[in-house]
This record gives C-alpha cells, sequence and structure tokens, in this order.
C-alpha cells in the first residue's frame, strides 16, 4: 500500500500516512563547502560519480549543496514540529551556513503560528536542527510546546560545553534556555508521542540522534534526521559524513535502517538533507540500495 503525496504549489510537499499528515518545510538551501570534506573517508573519485545519480546535492565547484529541513505532523488533534532548522540571524549555525532559516515563514504559510505547536521533537542537538528552538530573547520559540529530547543528546551537549566552543555555543543559547524554563521532555529509546508517531533512538550521528516513525492504516513513513545526509549512503552505509560523532555506530544505525526499508518496500523515508524532501529506497543496475524520490 502506497501514500498520497500532494504539493502546495509545489513549496510544501506532504504525505499523508493513513489519517497523519506529514509536510515538509525548507528551511533553508545552499552550498557549504567542498562535498569532499564533509565526507574526508569516503574516495573522493566515488564521492564525485554520484553527482550523476544525485546532482541536487552538489553545488558549484562540487561543492556539497545542503537543504535543511523541519517537519510538521498534523496527527489526532496534535501539532508536531520535527526539528528546528538553522535559526535566525544570531543563531551558532550562522558561522557557516550565513543565511537566516525561513521555518517560521514556512509555518505561516501553513496557517500555523508558535503557540499552536504542541510538541517539538530534535532528532539531535546539532546547529541545523535546534537552531530555531528560542526567540533572540531566548524564550522558547514556541511557548506552548514541549521539547522532546533523547536523554543520551541533552547529556553529551552539556558535557561538552565545557571544553568545545561549538558546543558551548549551541547549550547556552539554544537549550540551556529550554532546560531552565521546564519545557524539556526527556526520552529514552522508544517513546509515543501522538496516535501512530513515535521517537526511537538511532545513535551514531550523535550519541542521542532519534529518528520519527509514522503508522497509521498500513503506511509508515520515518523522519530520518542525519542517519542519512547523502543518498549514497543507502548504497554504503559505511561511509561517514565529518560530523557523524561515533562512525562505526552511526553505520549499524544505517544499515538496520535500510533493513527496515527493504522489509516495507512501500515505506517513505524523509530525510532532511537530500534534495527531495520524501522517497523510497530502491535498487540500481549495480543492485545496490538507492534513493528514489516520490
Amino acid at each position: 500500500m502506497t501514500q498520497s503525496l500532494r504539493t502546495d504549489g509545489g513549496d510544501r510537499p506532504t504525505v499523508d500516512v493513513g489519517h497523519v499528515r506529514v509536510t515538509a518545510l525548507l528551511d533553508g538551501t545552499g552550498d557549504i563547502g567542498p562535498i569532499t570534506d564533509s565526507f574526508p573517508d569516503v574516495p573522493a573519485d566515488q564521492l564525485l560519480a554520484y553527482k550523476q545519480r544525485y546532482p541536487g546535492v552538489y553545488g558549484e565547484d562540487d561543492q556539497w549543496h545542503l537543504w535543511i529541513r523541519a517537519w510538521l505532523i498534523r496527527a489526532a488533534g496534535s501539532l508536531i514540529l520535527v526539528d528546528t532548522g538553522i535559526g535566525g540571524e544570531n543563531a551558532p549555525g550562522q558561522a557557516w551556513f550565513e543565511a537566516p532559516g525561513e521555518l517560521m515563514a514556512q509555518l505561516e504559510a501553513e496557517g500555523i503560528r508558535p503557540a499552536d505547536i504542541n510538541l517539538v521533537v530534535i532528532t539531535h542537538v546539532h546547529e541545523d536542527h535546534v537552531g530555531g528552538t528560542v526567540t533572540p530573547a531566548g524564550d522558547p520559540a514556541f511557548p506552548a510546546a514541549r521539547y522532546v529530547v533523547q536523554t543520551a543528546d541533552l547529556a553529551w551537549q552539556r558535557a561538552l560545553a565545557p571544553v568545545d566552543e561549538e558546543a558551548r555555543a549551541v547549550w547556552d543559547t539554544l537549550l540551556q534556555p529550554l532546560v531552565d524554563k521546564g519545557v524539556v521532555q526527556e526520552v529514552e529509546g522508544t517513546a509515543d508521542l501522538a496516535s501512530g508517531v513515535q521517537v526511537q533512538l538511532l545513535p551514531g550521528h550523535t550519541p542521542g540522534h532519534q529518528v520519527v516513525r509514522v503508522a497509521s492504516e498500513g503506511r509508515r513513513l520515518v523522519i530520518s534526521g542525519d542517519a542519512f545526509t547523502h543518498p549514497m549512503q543507502l548504497s554504503h552505509p559505511d561511509w561517514p559524513n565529518v560530523s557523524d560523532d561515533a562512525p562505526v555506530i552511526a553505520a549499524t544505525s544505517r544499515r538496520k535502517l535500510i533493513a527496515e526499508l527493504g522489509s516495507h518496500p512501500g515505506m517513505v523515508l524523509a530525510p532532511t538533507h537530500f534534495a527531495e524532501p520524501f522517497g523510497r529506497m530502491t535498487f540500481g543496475p549495480d543492485h545496490l540500495a538507492g534513493w528514489r524520490a516520490v
């Protein structure tokens, strides 16, 4: 059984998974540097060869053309936001992305106000996923929401903050204010969020990296966070991204997700950083798994 895909003017693709609706919100996109710098352990010739198959993630002069997305889930009366993008002009991620995120404008276009959001899921605590957690004044950007974070990620970032400048910026400006306000909901492993929606720990990229699973009426979708950062990792799950905290564990997590996608051929994959927001695993003439947008 396959999901129906619709678009709103081509800007906010949406997949219906049974009674649950998942909408992709494009926060920003741009070239961020040579793609070989982001995947230094991947043979450069093989990495660049994938440009023909996945041109949308390659920019000018073979830079990594990064797409940053958040996700809006409508489920049984709940409005759930998955990730908060790169953030505004003063967010830590501006040091390398250099363009403020469009998440709030995307939500407004969907008719959603910040106060309408019930839950904010943080797939992991990197700058391009937590950048919009707070307002410029340091208040929760989604004032009625609980922020769902894996305990392992929160503890990891808290421990890194005293010894790592980037981690300190994320902790001090984006996470500590939420902790102080008492709006963080720590989870460990798997947790149900709403009917048909749950988070599940899938570590490696960070210690508490989590994915969001949607299952309803026999249909399935997974918002994969940064389990995959480039579609070539479906073919080569052992090829790491430079930001993987534990590359071996990350590869194991990718293989688990690939096995699940193989067991459920209709399952939709919703990755943060691919050129297209929704797709399925497919197999090419090389008999390796790959990505096919829907």
